[in-house]
């Protein structure tokens, strides 16, 4: 085979190999902002619970207050039923003093309430504790696996990167070029192989006395279309015969 196709065919797989680590190194963050949107929700529906139960907290003190006020006014209006001098008077002091005993009751019906719904409020607030506490172990567990891998990533990068350049000092300048050239404008996959007369890269049919020069890999030969260079990898049955014919 030609050493500069050789050259190149191994450049490309160490570009193939060089895009693939950048493409798992970049998709990491999206890894763990995804593992952590269920923790998000949790947070989200455990904050919107915590700021209910604070609303209710408020609402009890305010029942709690309410009361004291209505004990204040039946306390000081029992303090003046002596003062009253009539039988008509008093009547209405009496009603006057149960109707507040009532409203005692309305409110007291209305803190139980709230009582209730504080109690059941305080222990969705430990489940959703304990969920997004459970949640951040298993996230944390995750972003150590993925940080490793990204290390892992990074190292093998770095390493790809100087066997390239490695390679690159090999290549003839201005095959490198082309080279270079085609990998922008291919989506990364500049040398493709040849099989059964067809460019794997962009699927053309290749003339047959192209074909040919192609399964020499004697030469530098792009596909007529997508300008990919081209080689074709012999089957290994073929090798086989040619080995025994040699022989």
């Amino acid at each position: 085979m030609n050493e500069q196709l050789q050259l190149l065919i191994e450049l490309q797989k160490l570009d193939s190999a060089i895009l693939s680590a950048k493409v798992k190194i970049d998709t990491i963050p999206s890894k763990i902002s995804s593992e952590e949107a269920p923790l998000k929700n949790i947070q989200t529906s455990h904050e919107s619970v915590k700021q209910k139960h604070t609303l209710l907290e408020k609402k009890k003190r305010d029942k709690e207050r309410e009361i004291e006020d209505i004990n204040e006014k039946i306390k000081k209006l029992k303090g003046r039923t002596s003062e009253i001098k009539t039988n008509k008077e008093y009547q209405a002091h009496l009603r006057e003093i149960e109707k507040l005993e009532n409203d005692i009751g309305s409110v007291e019906d209305e803190l139980l309430s709230i009582m209730e719904s504080l109690e059941e409020s305080s222990k969705l607030m430990e489940t959703g504790y304990a969920r997004a506490a459970e949640e951040k172990l298993r996230i944390d567990a995750i972003k150590n696996e993925l940080e490793k891998e990204a290390t892992k990533c990074e190292d093998e990068l770095k390493k790809l990167k100087e066997d390239r350049k490695k390679l690159t000092d090999k290549i003839d300048p201005e095959i490198l070029n082309l080279y270079m050239n085609r990998l922008k404008t291919t989506q990364g996959l500049a040398v493709v192989e040849a099989k059964n007369e067809v460019c794997l890269g962009c699927n053309i049919h290749i003339p047959p006395q192209l074909f040919v020069g192609i399964k020499s890999n004697e030469n530098i030969i792009t596909c007529p279309q997508c300008r990919r260079v081209l080689y074709y990898v012999r089957p290994e049955t073929d090798s086989h015969i040619s080995a025994e014919t040699n022989a």
